[in-house]
């Protein structure tokens, strides 16, 4: 929706919420799309949007609520009566029924659950214990489930009834008398069979499955190597829990990828959401943008203080403070590279945590990175030649030698990090750029420092003799 649309369906909004009008409401609702309308309705205070959304039947609040960012679900839910909220779960899916439930609070909590029939409430109860990250927790009880020993005919059957509440009916999942998961079989296989046929019989075996208890990203990884529609998640004893479905686990892949994005650029928080500029507030940005700011201001200091105790020697040969920069950035831009390709496969799943990748990576890594090394460093001793009057060949070696060094030191510490960070359970993003780039910056002044202390410490030696 443009700018301009979102502005007009403000003003359109605005008497409506300031009268509570339901009717007006629900009519606008029926004609817009629920995402365009929630956008807009998040913009008023939380008492109108509540009072209003407190008036809307099931359908169209369920409807509205899922569009609703999560920051805005939490500055909603606690102030929603209980009645309102029976009604959320009438028509919500399963996952956003357990998203809701983890919002509400331990009386919320207590006097909703009696509300909800044994199953659904038990199906919430399960998932909702799984902590945030896990398969677990993006998982949904959407699915149809048959018993291994039912027929075709009776699938169908269930398919039949399963269609009025249930999202996912392309797959179904097949399960024994203890509920373990044995099999699966699409819409395909039931058209191809009979309708005496026994499931067991023509169901798939070879099950691609994922534990509740795993890291959410495999989830997303197997959906997308497989092309899955939908995959069916099992707690430790084999019990079928529910299935992710494909929108599910780009959701997941999508907001992962911002949360990248922001610890890439140094803006991951220590605790609690992400930073959004659209919902988070002032002081939300400026603590913890503050925070890594002054982290990565004190890897300056020690780089700065670093330099300023190379006075003696800059003051000898100046021209060296010319090339101090380049040098310096060359390690933290091949650094980031490295540990941008890494974490890209990392995060596909080509990359674990054993010695064998890590042994694939270096061996990968140390001829790319000192080739890059020579190459930039050719150019730049021959921009330095050519461009730097009366440059001599002790300061060409020291320029040449160092960002050899630089580039290959940088290279490595990029593809490390990674595994350190993975090895700590840290998001290897986070100690990407800019922190690379400030650890970069220090180790390339004391490389570059060292390597004119080796080639000019003569006419330093003649320096302080000739001022004795």
């Amino acid at each position: 929706m443009s700018v301009y649309q979102q502005s007009n369906l403000y003003f359109y909004l605005e008497p409506i919420i300031e009268t509570g009008d339901a009717e007006a409401f629900v009519e606008l609702i029926k004609n817009t799309k629920a995402i365009d309308i929630a956008d807009v309705v998040e913009e008023f205070p939380t008492e109108s949007v509540v009072s209003l959304l407190e008036k809307l039947d099931s359908a169209n609040l369920s409807y509205l609520f899922e569009e609703f960012e999560e920051e805005e679900k939490l500055r909603f839910v606690p102030h929603l009566s209980i009645e309102t909220l029976g009604r959320l779960f009438e028509d919500l899916p399963s996952d956003e029924q357990v998203s809701l439930f983890v919002m509400l609070n331990t009386e919320q909590r207590r006097q909703i659950l009696p509300s909800l029939d044994k199953e659904e409430r038990e199906a919430i109860i399960a998932l909702s214990s799984y902590p945030e990250g896990t398969v677990g927790a993006m998982t949904t009880a959407d699915y149809v489930n048959i018993p291994e020993t039912a027929t075709v005919r009776d699938t169908w059957a269930q398919i039949r009834i399963d269609a009025r509440t249930k999202e996912a009916l392309s797959m179904i999942y097949v399960t024994d008398e203890y509920r373990h998961l044995v099999g699966v079989l699409s819409l395909q296989d039931l058209l191809m069979s009979h309708d005496d046929d026994c499931i067991r019989d023509v169901m798939v075996k070879d099950i691609i499955q994922a534990r509740a208890s795993d890291k959410d990203r495999i989830a997303v990884e197997l959906i997308e190597r497989y092309n899955l529609e939908a995959l069916p998640v099992t707690d430790g004893y084999g019990h079928l829990v529910g299935i992710v479905t494909v929108d599910d686990a780009m959701e997941r892949l999508r907001e992962s990828s911002a949360d990248s994005f922001a610890k890439l650029g140094g803006n991951v928080p220590m605790s609690g959401p992400e930073l959004d500029y659209q919902y988070s507030g002032f002081w939300r940005m400026f603590t913890v943008r503050g925070f890594w700011l002054i982290i990565l201001t004190v890897f300056g200091v020690f780089t700065s203080s670093f330099v300023a105790k190379q006075e003696e020697i800059l003051s000898e040969v100046i021209i060296l403070a010319a090339f101090l920069a380049p040098i310096v950035d060359m390690g933290g831009n091949t650094g980031s590279q490295s540990a941008t390709l890494v974490i890209r496969s990392m995060a596909l799943g080509d990359l674990t945590l054993k010695w064998k990748d890590i042994w694939f990576v270096f061996k990968k890594e140390v001829p790319v990175a000192l080739m890059l090394g020579c190459t930039v460093a050719s150019a730049e001793i021959v921009l330095a030649y050519f461009f730097k009057e009366n440059i001599s060949i002790e300061v060409l070696l020291i320029i040449g030698l160092s960002m050899v060094t630089v580039t290959f030191v940088g290279g490595l510490i990029g593809i490390f990090l990674p595994f350190i960070a993975k090895r700590f359970n840290i998001d290897p993003a986070t100690l990407s750029s800019p922190m690379l780039t400030s650890i970069m910056d220090f180790l390339g002044v004391v490389i570059y420092f060292s390597f004119a202390y080796w080639f000019l410490s003569d006419l330093l030696l003649e320096a302080a003799g000739s001022l004795s």
